[in-house]
């Protein structure tokens, strides 16, 4: 009967042993790279710059009767820049889908002054809502259409969390005669909800920077009522209705770890 005799590194002797040996490590240590390349990176963070459409129709709809009371023309939120700063972390969980979170964080606010005629002469007056913080936190989810592409990675982005905002809505008409305010302060929590469509665009050869860009559609909403203090205020309580409903895109810089 034939047996077939095997043997480890230990139990060769002399030369042998060290040649067979080294070429062992020799051939291992060769695939470790190549196998290594076939290796894709497991997470990915994205920094980007959000422009947002708010409807904010109600609280529009209060600066237009100011104007329309007053005589004046101050801003509404129709016609200022709504910029949020962004980031993503998604760890990839198959080749057609990779899931993970979302913040963005803005403040910011619009303001305007104005001369206005009144029963005891002109007077001014100032008007100022500010942002001292909008964000939110989201669960999202990347769909992968073609998880194969090179040139440019499409993706179809859903999600869902929660969102805080405080601000402060401030009017006052002062001259001589004349000291009259409105202070309005508003928080809370309120539930968000995004879906939309984007690229990657791989800025080398490996793909593991990029170059986001994208559009989706948000819903978020904050709305309930809030005490009102000062001689010009039309009630005690007045309603707060941050809506911040409506499409937003983004450019963004990326990378695969």
């Amino acid at each position: 009967m034939h047996r077939r005799d095997r043997r480890g590194c230990g139990r060769l002797s002399g030369w042998s042993r060290w040649v067979w040996c080294g070429a062992l490590f020799v051939a291992v240590t060769a695939a470790a790279p190549a196998a290594a390349q076939n290796i894709e990176p497991a997470f990915a963070l994205t920094v980007y710059l959000q422009q947002a459409f708010p409807k904010q129709t109600t609280t529009n709809r209060q600066i237009e009767e100011i104007n329309a009371m007053f005589g004046t023309d101050f801003d509404t939120w129709d016609d200022v820049a709504n910029l949020s700063l962004g980031v993503q972390f998604f760890t990839r969980v198959s080749p057609y889908w990779q899931v993970g979170v979302e913040w963005d964080f803005s403040r910011g606010g619009i303001d305007g002054t104005a001369t206005v005629p009144t029963d005891a002469g002109d007077a001014t007056l100032e008007f100022e809502q500010k942002y001292s913080i909008y964000t939110d936190f989201l669960a999202v989810a990347h769909f992968l259409p073609c998880p194969d592409c090179r040139r440019v990675v499409p993706f179809v982005l859903g999600g869902g969390g929660v969102g805080y905002e405080e601000d402060t809505t401030t009017l006052t008409l002062r001259n001589e005669y004349i000291d009259q305010w409105l202070r309005v302060e508003n928080d809370g929590f309120f539930p968000v909800w995004t879906v939309g469509l984007g690229l990657e665009v791989p800025l080398s050869k490996s793909g593991n920077t990029y170059l986001e860009v994208g559009g989706a559609y948000y819903w978020g909403r904050l709305k309930h009522e809030v005490p009102a203090e000062g001689p010009l205020a039309p009630a005690p309580e007045v309603t707060a209705d941050n809506d911040t409903t409506g499409p937003n895109y983004w450019l963004g810089l990326g990378w695969r770890f």
